[in-house]
C-alpha cells in the first residue's frame, strides 16, 4: 500500500517536471518568431540609366519688345502734349512741344551775326577776285573764318532748338503720362535728376520671358519649337520658337532666361499677361532614373525610402523629368548603388531595420 502511494507520487513529479520543459520549448519558440515578424521584407531596386524625351510647361509673361522712359534733351516750358495715355505713335512722331525763350533768343541772335559775317565775307572774295591787287588775301580767309565759325554756332543753336520737340524714338503706345502743359522739364542730358514726359512701350512683337530651371536648360536652345498659351484668351495656342538664351544661371534663382518674340499685330496680347510654354523637345540622356513605384508622396512633400546596412533612410526627392514608368533623380548625393524600396513602403519608416530583397 504504502509502495503504490509513492509510486503514485514520483509520477505525478515526473508529469510535472515534462509540463514545465515543454511549457519553456513553446515559449522559447513563441519569442523566436516575434523577433523574425519584427524585421520586415521589403523589395528595393538600384537607380538605372536612362534617357528621357518629354515636354516641359513653364510659366512666363508677357513684356514689351522695348520699354523707355522718355526724357526731353533740352531744358523748358511745356507748350503743347501732343500725345496721351493709350495713344499709338510711330517712330518719330512729336510726344510734346517745349519752349525755351532763352534759347529762342540766342538763336536769332546768332542768325542775325551770321547774316552780317556772311555779306561780309562774300564782299571781300567778290572784291579780291575782280582786285586782287587792292584786297589782301589774309582779310578775305579771315572774313570766311569768322562767317564759318558763326554759321557752326548757328546751327547748334538751330539743332538745339529742334531738340525742344520730344520725339518717339520707335514706334509704339504711350502707357503713361507725367506732365501737363506749363511743366518746368529739365534736361535729360544735363541734369542728375530730370522728369520724364511719358512711357512709351513697343507691343508688337511682344516678348515672352520664360525662367527655365536648371534641370531643363540642357535642352533649350535658339530655334527650338514651342507651343504658347495664354489663359485668358482661352487658351489659344501659339506655335513659336525661343528666339534668345541668357546663356547663363541667375544666382539666387538657378533659372535661365528664355525669350520668344510673338508677332503682335492686333494688339490682343498685352504685357503683364501670363503665358503658358510648352516645351517641344526637352531631351535628356543617360540621366539616373528610379520607377515611379519608389517614390512616396506624403504630406510634407515626396521621398524616398533608402535601404543602408539594413536601415531604412527617408530622403527627400528632388525629381526631374518622367515618363510614365521612370522618373529622373535629380539629388546629388544618390548614384547607382544606392538601393531604394518599391514593395513595403507603407509598412516601415525612418531608420527602421529591414530585410531588402533585390527584385
Amino acid at each position: 500500500m504504502i509502495q503504490s502511494i509513492y509510486t503514485s507520487i514520483s509520477f505525478f513529479i515526473l508529469a510535472a517536471l515534462f509540463t514545465a520543459c515543454g511549457n519553456e520549448s513553446s515559449s522559447t519558440d513563441t519569442t523566436a518568431a516575434s523577433a523574425e515578424q519584427k524585421i520586415q521584407l521589403v523589395q528595393v531596386v538600384n537607380p538605372i540609366k536612362k534617357t528621357f524625351t518629354e515636354g516641359a510647361l513653364i510659366t512666363g509673361s508677357a513684356e514689351p519688345n522695348q520699354q523707355v522712359m522718355l526724357y526731353a534733351m533740352e531744358s523748358g516750358y511745356v507748350k503743347t502734349m501732343h500725345k496721351d495715355i493709350g495713344d499709338a505713335v510711330r517712330k518719330g512722331d512729336v510726344i510734346a512741344t517745349l519752349e525755351n525763350p532763352q534759347l529762342s533768343g540766342e538763336f536769332q541772335e546768332k542768325n542775325a551775326m551770321l547774316a552780317s559775317k556772311k555779306s561780309i565775307y562774300e564782299r571781300l572774295k567778290s572784291t579780291y577776285e575782280t582786285t586782287p591787287a587792292i584786297t589782301p588775301i589774309q582779310l578775305v580767309e579771315q572774313a570766311e573764318g569768322e562767317y564759318l565759325a558763326l554759321k557752326a554756332a548757328a546751327d547748334a543753336a538751330q539743332n538745339r532748338l529742334n531738340k525742344l520737340d520730344v520725339r518717339a524714338p520707335f514706334s509704339g503706345i504711350i502707357t503713361a503720362r507725367y506732365l501737363d502743359k506749363g511743366a518746368l522739364v529739365q534736361s535729360g542730358l544735363s541734369q542728375s535728376n530730370p522728369q520724364a514726359l511719358v512711357q512709351i512701350q513697343e507691343t508688337n512683337p511682344v516678348r515672352i520671358k520664360i525662367p527655365l530651371p536648371a534641370a531643363d536648360m540642357a535642352g533649350a536652345h535658339v530655334g527650338m519649337d514651342v507651343s504658347v498659351a495664354f489663359p485668358v484668351l482661352s487658351d489659344e495656342t501659339i506655335k513659336a520658337k525661343i528666339t534668345r538664351t541668357s546663356g547663363v544661371l541667375d544666382a539666387s534663382s538657378k533659372t535661365m532666361q528664355i525669350e520668344i518674340d510673338i508677332s503682335n499685330k492686333d494688339g490682343k496680347i498685352k504685357p503683364g499677361m501670363y503665358a503658358k510654354v510648352q516645351f517641344l523637345d526637352v531631351f535628356k540622356e543617360d540621366v539616373l532614373s528610379l520607377p515611379t513605384k519608389a517614390k512616396s508622396i506624403e504630406k510634407d512633400g515626396v521621398f524616398l525610402y533608402a535601404v543602408k546596412d539594413n536601415k531604412v533612410m527617408r530622403i527627400p526627392l528632388e525629381i526631374g523629368l518622367s515618363s510614365k514608368d521612370y522618373f529622373e533623380v535629380l539629388n546629388t548625393d544618390i548614384d547607382e548603388n544606392t538601393a531604394f524600396i518599391i514593395e513595403g513602403k507603407g509598412l516601415v519608416k525612418d531608420g527602421q531595420t529591414v530585410a531588402p530583397k533585390f527584385k
